[in-house]
């Protein structure tokens, strides 16, 4: 019984995997196909990455990373990081809509709504987040300039308003965090 559990266990998401559409190219544009070889997607797309166990793709349209469902149904848009769709950063990672920046889970479902002008990934539970602040291009990466700097938790809540220069750090067990404000350092508390 154990041995059958565990063959279960290991071989049933290889069964569900194996009914995800699988890509393929056809005059420089990439679609999908079903594993008995019928075109589900036609090719449309500059780029594409296999479907994950959760039935979605990262594609390029347009020259923007998205994430469709095996419907081809355009979910969001996602980050670019390293020229491909953003990380995952404790299970969540940065869309873009409306030129604001918001999380999504694994399935593309959006978890905290698209309110900010930047935000950076989550570590220990927190994300810092900018309103005012732009991307500002330099060579080949950008960097965040100007804005006022607040943090949210991973509900979306604001934990630390958005009234400071920077944020340099949160030290999510003590409940602080040092900022700067009219530009001198201080640490403050937050709940």
């Amino acid at each position: 019984m154990k041995f059958l559990l565990t063959f279960l266990i290991f071989f049933i998401p290889l069964l569900a995997k194996s009914n995800l559409p699988i890509s393929f190219e056809e005059n420089g544009l990439y679609g999908f196909k079903n594993k008995s070889g019928k075109v589900i997607i036609k090719p449309q797309y500059q780029h594409v990455m296999d479907f994950t166990k959760e039935s979605v793709s990262f594609v390029v349209s347009d020259n923007k990373w998205v994430c469709i469902d095996t419907k081809n149904k355009i979910l969001l848009e996602t980050f670019v990081y390293d020229n491909g769709p953003d990380y995952y950063s404790e299970k969540l990672a940065r869309f873009v809509e409306n030129g604001k920046f918001g999380f999504f889970d694994s399935h593309c479902k959006k978890q905290i709504p698209a309110s900010y002008d930047f935000v950076f990934p989550f570590v220990n539970g927190f994300s810092i987040v900018c309103n005012g602040c732009k991307l500002q291009p330099e060579d080949e990466h950008s960097r965040i300039v100007g804005g006022k700097y607040g943090a949210i938790n991973k509900t979306g809540k604001l934990v630390i308003p958005i009234q400071y220069e920077q944020i340099d750090s949160i030290d999510a067990k003590k409940k602080t965090a040092n900022v700067t404000n009219n530009k001198t350092k201080i640490t403050i508390n937050f709940k």
